[in-house]
Parts: structure tokens; C-alpha cells; sequence
């Protein structure tokens, strides 16, 4: 059985991430959405919070799991007998970066792949900062985010 993992922020999840989670879930016995905490960022929402959307979103899907973790990726994917890290990519931007992320994953734990699903064309230009700022100026993410997350966004910049 293959395990993956794909660790993000999601803050909030968006279309674009549950396209990659989807993909993954055709190609992995098990996936694994795992709500990072970023220390670079400061998060909209709680981890809780993060998870719950995910669950949401996700619960179509029975081979994925959602949790919360304060750990390294690679350690998190040891934890969980996962041996891919998955990581979704809108553009050439994104690549160089997730290049050196993956690039010291593997320094890391050599016994673990990284592997990069492009999002779908559509959903390039999702980024959850970018939707956030939207819904700051009270502009409608519903065609970026589902349902309970565009309520939520609009909720949080009501107040």
C-alpha cells in the first residue's frame, strides 16, 4: 500500500488544492492532507478550523485523511508510513520553489519522493492569499472555494 502526504497551510483550502488531492487520490492507496502550521505566517483561520474545511471538502473521497500537525513533513510522513510527499503546482514560480523544498526534504529523508502534481488550468491562478484578499474587499470566492469556506471568509471580514 503507497501512502502520501500532502502537507500545506490551507488557509483556506481552495479549489486548486482539492483538485491536487483528488489526483493523488487516483494514484495512492492513502493520502494524507496534512494542516501545517507555518511559522512565516500568520493564519486566518485556527488548525481546527483548517481541518474542518478539509474534511468538508474532501469527505467524498474515503482513501484521504485530514490532520493537524506541528512537525517537520518528513517527520510526519515517517509517523504515518507515508512515502511520497505530494505537492501541487500552478506554475513555473511555484516549481522553483517547491524544487528547494523538496530538495531538502530529501536531505532529510532520502527514503522519501517528492512528486509535483500540476492544478488543473482552470485553477492557476488560485492562491489562497489571493482569495483571502478578495473576500478582505468583500469581492464573491465562491468560484474559488467551497461553500462553508466562502461563508466563513466572508464572515471573518464582516466583522
Amino acid at each position: 500500500m503507497t501512502k502520501a502526504l500532502y502537507a500545506g497551510g490551507f488557509d483556506p483550502i481552495t479549489f486548486g488544492h482539492i483538485d491536487v488531492i483528488k489526483r493523488a487520490s487516483r494514484i495512492f492507496d492513502k493520502v494524507y492532507v496534512a494542516i501545517s502550521i507555518n511559522t512565516h505566517k500568520h493564519a486566518l483561520f485556527t488548525d481546527e478550523e483548517r481541518a474542518e474545511f478539509a474534511r468538508q471538502a474532501l469527505n467524498q473521497l474515503p482513501n484521504v485523511d485530514v490532520v493537524v500537525s506541528e512537525e517537520l513533513t518528513v517527520q510526519l510522513a515517517h509517523s504515518l508510513g507515508a512515502t511520497v510527499l505530494v505537492r501541487g503546482v500552478r506554475g513555473g514560480s511555484d516549481l522553483d520553489s517547491e524544487m528547494s523544498i523538496a530538495g531538502l526534504n530529501e536531505k532529510l529523508a532520502d527514503d522519501i519522493q517528492t512528486i509535483f502534481i500540476p492544478t488543473a488550468a482552470n485553477y492557476r491562478d488560485l492562491s489562497s492569499s489571493m482569495i483571502k484578499e478578495i473576500a478582505k474587499f468583500h469581492g464573491d470566492v465562491s468560484k474559488f472555494v467551497p461553500g462553508p469556506v466562502a461563508q466563513a471568509l466572508n464572515d471573518k471580514y464582516q466583522q
